[in-house]
């Protein structure tokens, strides 16, 4: 008993390093000190003044890097541990993650950088037919399981072209079969992959029409075998697979590639399959295994079991953060809703009220974990998989297979819906979310419980700290509900006329064309940094706060910069760190500086010069339209 206390307390240790500084708050401003680089002005790249100098000064690549760093050490601390081995809830699901966690840091086997030919074409993994069943996707089609368009609680398997992204795992291929030019099906791998990606260059579209189809319409339509859906469902009988609906975009594509593949050499194709299944292994275990990179590795493929042990024995402020995130969103909700009050896109009253109804209805679910707490289902979630603690590439793929299982699972029920009680987001991601993401169908913000650590929030840290990072995190979630994506879909995570309408009317349209004036990579992550940065800022501050009518009284922990300014530089403190490769957002440093570009209120903050030109502003209401100062917070 002494022992489990003991080992209690040191992950709790674990999980709030500052605990010992007497003042977080003055922690926290030190932090922001130590990053800023005073040879740049804040009026000229205010990312490079509030981060400049966190690379040299900081161990760790970013803040993220940091909390995941704490998260890896308490989970580490509890796996080498007896804590949980007597868990009355789930106890099965315990050993299980710690099987896993076994074979991954003590098997020193790996995978063979560049594997011989016949290993590959004759031995390696599974029969090609398998690959969706093993979670191999982005081959010749990409399939996901979703919510219908026009109903949110109803499952349905999207059919569409891959993503541009596969083309990665694509390269890697190539580059194996580079290896092997003596074999001429090595060299019908190469015709294939060349003449998809082709088929895709021609067929993709912006925004491709989506049909929605009974199997039998599918198999009408497109000549995909049958073989896909029988290994993928576990089926034997068409009547089966027709209780299924299939939404499928990128039609001509699919017509074609299938078309293609049904008249190509069988040997070139297994081959690239094979080769594809070895890529993605190689792709999803830990670059170098050992105990913190397997703990951030199964976060990402064993979501529900990590998440359930982290908030069952390590996560101590669930009450507290909990109480202060929905606060944050409350005052965000109040500000958007004076947003709405103004009107500046000019809505109708139908229109309006659909604006107000999702807003009302946005959500926050701390941890990505279900709203079920039987010992049935966690115990027995897992239960399916066939976990060993030494060999740790058999694990992944049963890991893989275990998440195709669970994601088309109750497909081939009647009318199958959604289970809210057992739903949590279980993707194909290969590194788990720290940050928090907005989902439509949900209407809902989910929070990872690793985000809630110092520095990027700590319940007991001041208003001013909490609303300008997580706030302005929020805000942006938030305002992914209400972009040229997201408007679409209404306060039940529907597809909705009404949105439609609003996105297609002209003041919609013109705020979009604002954004655009500089090059962006996501139109829609670009449009939820501008509108959340604005949101969170007015939802402190308020909406006529105009820091020229202020003299501001330094705070007990803060000296030097007004609140105004230090609202801004603990915002920037989520995007600190060394530049990341762009992907689906512009680059850090540009986000910073386009955000409080467009920002009014930042220019007089920092007494900046300024044109009213440069900012875009999208729901917010107009300068001319603040005419009632409100009090400084």
């Amino acid at each position: 008993m002494g022992c489990s206390l003991l080992l209690c307390s040191c992950l709790v240790a674990l999980f709030i390093p500052i605990q010992a500084i007497v003042d977080i708050n003055v922690a926290t401003a030190n932090d922001i000190h130590n990053n800023l680089n005073r040879t740049t002005s804040p009026c000229t790249n205010f990312w490079n003044f509030a981060c400049g100098r966190f690379s040299s000064t900081s161990e760790y690549v970013d803040n993220f890097e940091r909390v995941e760093d704490q998260f890896a050490s308490a989970m580490v601390e509890f796996m080498a541990s007896h804590l949980g081995e007597n868990d009355t809830l789930a106890p099965r699901l315990i050993r299980q993650m710690r099987q896993y966690y076994k074979a991954c840091t003590e098997d020193t086997r790996k995978l063979h950088g560049n594997p011989r030919l016949e290993e590959l074409v004759n031995q390696w993994t599974l029969h090609p037919k398998k690959f969706l069943v093993y979670g191999l996707n982005g081959v010749f089609i990409d399939k996901r399981v979703d919510v219908a368009a026009n109903d949110s609680m109803r499952w349905v398997i999207q059919l569409r072209m891959p993503d541009p992204t596969d083309r990665y795992s694509d390269r890697r291929v190539l580059q194996l079969m580079r290896l092997y030019e003596e074999a001429w099906y090595t060299r019908g791998v190469v015709e294939l992959v060349e003449k998809m990606h082709q088929l895709q260059d021609k067929y993709r579209a912006e925004n491709p029409v989506v049909h929605t189809w009974s199997y039998s319409e599918l198999r009408q339509e497109i000549p995909i075998p049958h073989s896909f859906f029988i290994e993928l469902l576990g089926v034997n009988d068409t009547e089966e697979l027709d209780h299924l609906t299939f939404e499928v975009s990128d039609v001509e594509y699919l017509r074609e590639c299938f078309r293609f593949l049904r008249d190509f050499a069988s040997e070139p194709k297994d081959t690239y399959i094979r080769a594809r299944q070895y890529v993605l292994v190689e792709e999803s275990e830990p670059r170098e295994r050992n105990p913190r990179s397997c703990i951030h590795h199964m976060r990402a493929y064993l979501p529900l079991g990590m998440n359930y042990i982290y908030d069952r024995f390590i996560y101590q402020n669930r009450k507290e953060d909990t109480s202060r995130v929905l606060e944050i969103l409350s005052t965000l909700k109040a500000a958007f809703g004076k947003y709405l009050d103004a009107n500046r896109l000019q809505l109708t009253p139908n229109q309006l009220a659909y604006v107000r109804a999702k807003l009302e209805c946005i959500q926050i679910k701390i941890g990505n974990l279900p709203e079920e707490k039987s010992s049935e289902f966690y115990n027995n979630h897992y239960g399916s998989a066939n976990f060993s603690a030494t060999n740790f590439l058999a694990n992944l793929l049963e890991a893989l297979a275990l998440r195709t299982r669970l994601q088309n699972a109750g497909l081939l029920v009647r009318n199958s819906q959604v289970d809210l009680r057992h739903y949590y987001v279980n993707d194909n991601v290969r590194k788990a979310r720290t940050s928090p993401f907005y989902e439509n169908e949900r209407n809902t913000i989910t929070v990872p419980m690793e985000f809630l650590q110092w520095p990027l929030f700590d319940h007991r840290e001041h208003t001013i700290f909490q609303h300008s990072l997580l706030g302005a995190v929020l805000g942006h979630e938030m305002n992914h509900a209400f972009e040229q994506e997201g408007i679409l879909f209404d306060a039940a995570g529907n597809e909705s006329p009404v949105g439609l309408e609003i996105r297609e009317s002209q003041p919609f349209r013109d705020a979009i064309k604002c954004a655009e004036k500089q090059p962006f990579v996501s139109l829609k992550e670009r449009l939820a940094d501008l509108n959340g940065l604005q949101l969170a800022y007015d939802a402190f501050f308020g909406l006529a706060h105009d820091s020229r009518q202020f003299e501001y009284r330094p705070y007990a922990f803060e000296r030097e910069f007004t609140a105004p300014q230090l609202f801004h530089l603990s915002y920037a403190q989520f995007f600190c760190g060394s530049l990341p490769p762009v992907i689906a957002h512009d680059r850090d440093d540009e986000r910073v500086n386009v955000s409080v570009g467009n920002l009014r209120q930042f220019a007089y903050d920092f007494n900046c010069e300024t044109s009213p030109s440069s900012d875009c502003e999208m729901w917010r209401p107009g300068e001319e339209a603040n005419s009632n100062r409100n009090v400084h917070p």
